[in-house]
């Protein structure tokens, strides 16, 4: 096994526990972090990824096979769907969507990742301490 299936192999595995860090930390204060030092980590990986396949190396990985287009399908309509969710809580904090959309586009998840963690934060922001 070469070290670039050896690092995709790790990465896979470390993607379920960041999922579930993620999904959990939803309940520790502040929220953003996660979404954040998550984005940071892809950021790393995509890095990488880029290096070792260049800077265009996806879209070969998305056209050869009916499965691939199907997994390149899913994230797009996944990411426009998450894209179409936060409109009106990035609205209600302030936050201009548009020009986010630009860095979504050219980055995935890491611009996604970046604007939840924007949006948590401003939310946090906005929102009356509670008195308790």
């Amino acid at each position: 096994m070469e070290l670039s299936a050896t690092a995709s192999a790790a990465a896979a595995v470390l993607a379920v526990p960041a999922f579930i860090v993620l999904a959990v930390s939803s309940l520790a204060e502040p929220r953003w972090r996660a979404p954040a030092a998550l984005a940071g980590a892809f950021s790393a990986w995509s890095l990488y990824a880029i290096i070792d396949g260049g800077l265009f190396g996806f879209v070969a990985e998305h056209v050869g096979n009916p499965w691939e287009t199907q997994i390149l399908m899913d994230l797009l309509i996944l990411g426009g769907t998450a894209w179409f969710l936060l409109q009106p809580r990035l609205r209600a904090v302030g936050i201009r969507p548009l020009p986010w959309l630009p860095l979504i586009l050219a980055t995935g998840s890491i611009g996604m990742l970046l604007l939840v963690a924007r949006l948590l934060r401003a939310e946090a922001v906005s929102r009356p301490a509670s008195s308790s």
